[in-house]
């Protein structure tokens, strides 16, 4: 999918994915709905997950491409920590749940108006200038974007 539509175009999939099964799951009315919203929950999460980092590392400059992608998969388990916490806090489970939904509309608001697409997508389907332009924004003035094209 992300070879097809580019990898902006996934991670909005996978985020509004991931929103719907929230919103399924926070509205269940019984057991069979609530797996039903896991399910599409976990395809959301599983698509975010792998394109995630392939993103950050194709469009991260090599100096801190690592730390990035590091810190990516770092905020998933804080993420489930802070799941696992808000059990304790005494929160109503559809509360915790519909909470869920917030980091996905911000990541769907995120790959629609501020991440550029992936220049390494952009070049394997023939659009370099399309590349270079975004390649200039995002690396310093005296990277030579050519050779990165």
């Amino acid at each position: 999918l992300s070879k097809l539509r580019g990898r902006g175009a996934t991670l909005r999939l996978a985020a509004l994915g991931f929103l719907v099964g929230v919103t399924v799951c926070a509205s269940a009315a019984n057991f069979t709905t609530l797996m039903v919203g896991r399910m599409i929950v976990g395809i959301g999460v599983g698509v975010g997950e792998a394109i995630d980092p392939m993103y950050i590392a194709e469009i991260a400059p090599a100096h801190i491409r690592g730390e990035l992608v590091s810190w990516a998969e770092a905020g998933v388990a804080v993420g489930v920590v802070l799941g696992f916490a808000s059990s304790l806090m005494g929160v109503g489970w559809r509360i915790m749940v519909a909470l869920g939904a917030i980091l996905p509309m911000v990541m769907i608001i995120l790959t629609t108006w501020v991440l550029p697409e992936s220049p390494r997508w952009l070049v394997a389907n023939h659009r370099e200038p399309v590349a270079r332009a975004i390649l200039e924004r995002i690396y310093p003035t005296e990277t030579l974007v050519d050779d990165i094209v």
